[in-house]
């Protein structure tokens, strides 16, 4: 899936032998697993035509072949229904003087060869927390179903088939690493704006401090995938930037060590393309977490992680650490409540009530998947690390 990629960024046709010898059928698998279907079947179609007709003879080829191009097909409608919608909401906060700014994947998508190589999940945008409620009319208006309001530092607003918005009214919430919030506090001021609308932008510095900051908050909860790699050596190939700049920001984010050797597996992999056996320890006990935890990571390793933060330590996770964890779950601290259920937080009474409503509705409604937690807890019995 790697070496697909890399082809793929640079193009560049694959090799007809080293192909040959791809479980192709897995490498699908694995690349839908990390959102990179779609680049990889483009590295497909620079193949040589016969050769890769030849290997389509197969009727399951064949039929993993449509599959495989199908995916990269709805790529490329998704991203277009994406922008589309997302236009016609610059066009509405233009018109109502309301500052905002895309972020992300909406951004780095059009710094890929191709488009449609850098699939979107969403729309993230962050915008004037002032009009937060506006906001929420428009897409009301406009049909869209409220998943979320007003609960941690963004807004989801979705609408079937494909549109998925973000609206972030912060970059960082209370959840998060208090020195990113201070940092982001007074985000406004690090923008630069755009004439005649009420867009604004990052630096190119700036944007990839912010990217590295999301990319390490993932991989330090549940993980983060191989795209965020991908991303990351895309932006610095189009991208000239002042590293002591950045450098110098990151060392007061605290993730400098991190950003280097992120920035050095993607320049490894997907630039200069070395064997994975020429990547430092380091360099490789990144890489394979991240090639097990999926696009946006993993429940397993989210839980593992935060077992090992609130045990303090890497070492084997003991039970009573587990005991704690189950439950701060089933009885939230009251900061829970001020920033989620601000009624319950100043009424207080009603909070027994609606512990019993939450383990009901945990039951009965989500059950699989509190299950699922409760398993994996348990199975939490050695360091993320190994």
């Amino acid at each position: 899936m790697l070496y697909l990629v890399s082809c793929a960024l640079h193009g560049k046709a694959p090799d007809n032998s080293r192909v040959s010898e791809m479980d192709l059928e897995a490498v699908y698998r694995y690349a839908k697993c990390h959102t990179l279907a779609a680049i990889t079947y483009d590295a497909l179609e620079l193949m040589d035509k016969a050769y890769f007709g030849g290997l389509s003879e197969n009727a399951s080829a064949a039929l993993l072949f449509q599959k495989w191009k199908e995916a990269r097909d709805k790529a490329l409608r998704k991203n277009m229904m994406l922008d589309a919608a997302r236009n016609k909401l610059f066009t509405y906060l233009d018109e109502q003087g309301i500052w905002y700014m895309p972020l992300k994947g909406s951004m780095l998508k059009d710094l890929y060869p191709k488009q449609e190589m850098r699939q979107m999940a969403d729309n993230d945008i962050l915008f004037d927390a002032t009009k937060q409620k506006q906001v929420k009319d428009y897409f009301v208006g406009e049909g869209y179903e409220v998943a979320s309001y007003a609960q941690g530092n963004h807004d989801i607003y979705k609408k079937p088939p494909v549109y998925n918005f973000e609206m972030h009214t912060a970059l960082f919430g209370k959840a998060h690493n208090e020195a990113w919030v201070a940092y982001y506090n007074d985000v406004k001021a690090r923008l630069l704006t755009e004439d005649g609308s009420g867009r604004c932008f990052f630096t190119d510095e700036d944007f990839y401090i912010y990217f590295v900051v999301h990319a390490f908050k993932h991989y330090d909860g549940g993980g983060t995938g191989i795209r965020s790699f991908v991303d990351c050596y895309v932006y610095l190939s189009r991208k000239k930037l002042d590293f002591a700049y950045i450098e110098g920001e990151l060392e007061k984010l605290g993730i400098l060590a991190f950003e280097r050797t992120f920035r050095s597996v993607s320049q490894k992999v997907f630039g200069a393309g070395e064997p994975l056996a020429k990547l430092s320890a380091q360099e490789y006990e990144m890489l394979t977490i991240s090639m097990y935890s999926g696009t946006y990571g993993t429940l397993e390793m989210s839980i593992g992680n935060s077992l090992h933060k609130m045990q303090g330590d890497t070492a084997t996770i003991k039970r009573t650490t587990k005991f704690k964890y189950l439950l701060g779950r089933l009885f939230p601290p009251m900061s829970y409540y001020k920033d989620n259920y601000p009624f319950l937080y100043k009424t207080k009474v009603l909070i027994p009530f609606f512990i019993i409503y939450r383990m009901g509705r945990g039951f009965f409604a989500h059950g699989r998947i509190v299950r699922r937690e409760a398993a994996a807890v348990w199975k939490a019995d050695h360091s993320h690390k190994e």
